[in-house]
């Protein structure tokens, strides 16, 4: 499941994921408010927080955040990824060569951090 944090304010956008993601978590969720945001702000500044109940993705949703790297790789300032497994750590370093904007990841005690950093 996925869900917009409450702290999210103009091009500021948190993103709650707990669970297994989904294709329809991108389709129905993610998706329309990244673009709507993009639509309204310009480039973004994106906290996504996987919380303790994170179970990673599916694969019609692994394919679903892929394109979405590929699609929006130039709309974004700033990435925090809270809480990431080892093993995602590795793709997240992968995905920033796609991505034009800074990307960094904080531990799952790091959330406040990770808002002040992509605030700043």
């Amino acid at each position: 499941m996925i869900t917009v944090m409450p702290e999210s304010e103009g091009n500021i956008l948190g993103v709650q994921a707990s669970g297994l993601l989904t294709a329809s978590d991108y389709r129905d969720v993610l998706i329309p408010k990244l673009e709507r945001e993009i639509a309204a702000h310009g480039k973004l500044r994106v906290v996504f927080y996987m919380d303790e109940d994170f179970d990673g993705w599916d694969a019609a949703a692994a394919w679903a955040n892929t394109k979405l790297d590929f699609k929006h790789a130039g709309d974004f300032d700033k990435i925090a990824m809270i809480g990431a497994p080892r093993w995602e750590e590795i793709c997240i370093e992968m995905a920033g060569h796609l991505m034009r904007g800074e990307m960094r990841t904080f531990k799952p005690d790091q959330l406040d951090e990770a808002w002040d950093w992509v605030r700043d």
